[in-house]
Formats: structure tokens, sequence, C-alpha cells
């Protein structure tokens, strides 16, 4: 096993706190905008975690798949 498999896996797994974060702070600041909360903070965090898997799909391969 590689030395680096460990922060790999690490990284992949830090895609979800982030990009729900990344949405719902986002989400957030354009309810207070519009005032529409929390419309907008919910559809922030539903697509920060589409993405996150979307992106942990793509980078499965990568990180578990590789021969290191």
């Amino acid at each position: 096993m590689s030395p680096m498999r460990p922060i790999r896996v690490i990284a992949v797994w830090s895609l979800i706190p982030s990009y729900l974060a990344a949405g719902g702070v986002i989400g957030y600041g354009l309810d207070r905008w519009l005032h529409t909360f929390p419309l907008i903070m919910t559809a922030g965090l539903i697509i920060g975690f589409a993405l996150a898997i979307r992106d942990m799909l793509k980078l499965k391969h990568e990180v578990f798949d590789k021969k290191s």
C-alpha cells in the first residue's frame, strides 16, 4: 500500500462536508439577500451534496483502482 493512499482517501471523503458547507453558505447569503429563507439554502445543500457525490465517483477510480 502506498503511503499516500490514506491521504487520498481522506481527501475524497472531505468533499462532502466542504461542498455542503459551500452550498449552505452561498444559499444562506442569497436567502438573506432575496428574503427567501430557507429555500435557496436548502437547494444549495442539495446541489452541494449531489456535486460531492459526482466528484467522489469521478475520483473513485483514481484513488482506489490505481496501482501505486
